[in-house]
């Protein structure tokens, strides 16, 4: 088995930060600011946790790929699942914790007898986003390729 150190580095990386920093990020947040966003409706520690969850997805994705072999269709799958939480994970930031709205997400703060309605329309960089996870899964599928004609055309010891 050949294992990628570098890679699994990196997978550790994504842990700290994808898992650890939401969570204890939460914790260090003011009493107050918890009690402003609850009021415009936003569960910031919902958020935290789903982060938390799909960053323990991404980095166990990043192990396996760390010791999957580049000409596997393991590691392909890998590769493109790991696109498709990438494009997920932005669903789920830009949507400020809700996925399905696609970047298009309102807030309405009430002081007094007044309310404040706030519109936030991201959705453009959910357009982008998806181009770009679909370049990847088609760049991921050429690489694939490329490292499978590669080790066909390798001549193998006797």
């Amino acid at each position: 088995m050949n294992v990628r150190w570098g890679e699994v580095a990196g997978a550790l990386f994504t842990f700290l930060i994808l898992v650890a920093l939401p969570l204890a990020a939460v914790n260090y947040l003011p009493a107050q600011t918890l009690e402003q966003l609850s009021a415009t409706g936003l569960n910031i520690q919902s958020l935290a946790t789903e982060m938390a969850m799909l960053g323990l997805v991404v980095s166990a994705i990043a192990l396996a790929k760390a010791v999957a072999d580049r000409t596997s269709v393991a590691y392909l799958l890998l590769d493109i699942s790991s696109n498709i939480i990438s494009l997920i994970f932005a669903l789920l930031v830009v949507g400020v914790g809700n996925i399905a709205s696609l970047g298009l997400s309102s807030f309405s703060l009430q002081q007094g007898k007044v309310t404040t309605e706030i519109v936030l329309d991201l959705r453009i960089f959910i357009y982008i986003t998806i181009c770009v996870v679909t370049f990847s899964v088609l760049q991921s599928i050429v690489k694939f390729r490329e490292a499978r004609s590669e080790a066909n055309q390798m001549p193998r010891p006797n």
